[in-house]
């Protein structure tokens, strides 16, 4: 992710927006909920906060870091009333630099100072982009991420590994600012939960009837429920990654779903939106998990009422080449291992700890339960004769 260093905000060329910042001063609950990750040596706050209130007190949190700069990292995608609202609260404890990414990798000739607050502010891929700059100084300089999707709030954020699975610098802060998720449309919100339905039936599942109860599939949410599932997400990567910063023993859990996921995603092209197909994947997952004996039928359907509730998609979107996505499962990272459950919550454990080996005929299994229903004999009837009566009547 190349990072670039941006003219002034106000002589910037106009980017559009999903949508117009709200207005500071409408009026709006005052949310404060406090949660926080250990995970092996690293400890970092979780704050997350909505209401004017809270932009006052982000001001204090700034001075209190003691930076000589705040470099912001953020895309032209992130609204600029945002930009220019967080620079002004940073800029009022010490000077701001505002740094674009782009696309490939932070240039060597972009450095931080080893006494600067490195900044992100955006999403996933904004966060990957300011944790390579944070670390470029040599350790000396900290990393506060201020997602602005909901997706980066409920997971990104919180993890210490990266895309690549490399460990990650640690934040000294994670802010996230539910003002932000207003200006994205309603799906992506939506979407950008797909952690939160994860943790519930992997590793949480006594939220499940709380969650279930709150759920809206037109992912338009009040500030306190959105809250109240950030926070839910934030003690559920705290739980797993304890003792576990890297995710490769009991916090696997936190992958639940997405070997499959990552399959369905790169052999669609990205065409398929990424909460999909996570959910997708965790039917897979559920359905393969019953086909070998592990999970009770009661709680595959607990998967899909859930997941009914979010209001993601059941079943894939169109036809699709099974066959080329199992292959790209049995040909991925973890060599078509998939992180199966006994019940929810209880993730199955075997030679190879909490991955579980899945062939070719499981997959197949597993990828037909989400595959596009076929159309009744009766509507295919009545689409075969109404093509019959078009082509009568065509001259």
């Amino acid at each position: 992710m190349n990072v670039t260093p941006a003219p002034p905000l106000l002589s910037a060329p106009a980017t559009p927006s999903p949508a117009p910042a709200p207005s500071p001063s409408a009026a709006s609950p005052e949310i404060a909920l406090d949660r926080a990750v250990l995970a092996g040596c690293a400890h970092f706050p979780v704050q997350i906060r909505h209401g004017d209130g809270s932009w006052a007190e982000l001001t204090r949190v700034a001075a209190a870091l003691g930076a000589e700069e705040f470099p912001l990292v953020t895309e032209r995608g992130v609204p600029r009333a945002h930009i220019a609202r967080v620079l002004r609260h940073l800029g009022a404890c010490a000077p701001t630099r505002l740094l674009w990414t782009t696309g490939g990798g932070v240039p060597e000739g972009t450095r931080v100072a080893p006494g600067a607050v490195v900044v992100a502010l955006g999403g996933t891929r904004v966060i990957e982009a300011a944790t390579d700059f944070a670390g470029r100084g040599g350790g000396r300089s900290r990393l506060v991420l201020m997602p602005t999707t909901s997706r980066a709030m409920a997971d990104t954020a919180l993890s210490l590994v990266g895309a690549d699975g490399r460990p990650r610098t640690a934040p000294v802060l994670v802010r996230a600012q539910l003002e932000f998720l207003r200006t994205l449309p309603a799906a992506e919100v939506r979407g950008g939960l797909a952690p939160l339905i994860r943790n519930v039936l992997a590793v949480r599942p006594g939220s499940y009837e709380s969650v279930a109860s709150r759920l809206r599939p037109s992912g338009r949410y009040a500030p306190e429920i959105l809250a109240s599932f950030l926070a839910l997400c934030a003690e559920c990567r705290a739980t797993a990654v304890c003792y576990d910063p890297l995710e490769q023993g009991p916090a696997r859990a936190l992958s639940y779903g997405r070997t499959v996921a990552d399959a369905l995603r790169a052999e669609a092209g990205g065409a398929l939106p990424a909460g999909d197909a996570a959910a997708l994947g965790m039917l897979v997952a559920a359905r393969v998990a019953v086909e070998a004996g592990l999970l009770d039928p009661a709680a595959e359907r607990a998967h899909r009422d859930l997941i009914a509730r979010w209001g993601a998609p059941p079943r894939l979107p169109g036809p699709f080449p099974a066959d080329r996505v199992v292959e790209r499962v049995l040909a991925g990272a973890e060599g078509g291992a998939m992180v199966l459950l006994d019940d929810l919550g209880r993730p199955h454990m075997g030679r190879d700890g909490m991955l579980t080996a899945v062939g070719r005929p499981l997959l197949r299994t597993g990828l037909a339960a989400v595959a596009p229903a076929a159309p009744s004999a009766g509507r295919a009837e009545v689409a075969r004769v109404g093509k019959a009566h078009a082509s009568a009547a065509a001259p």
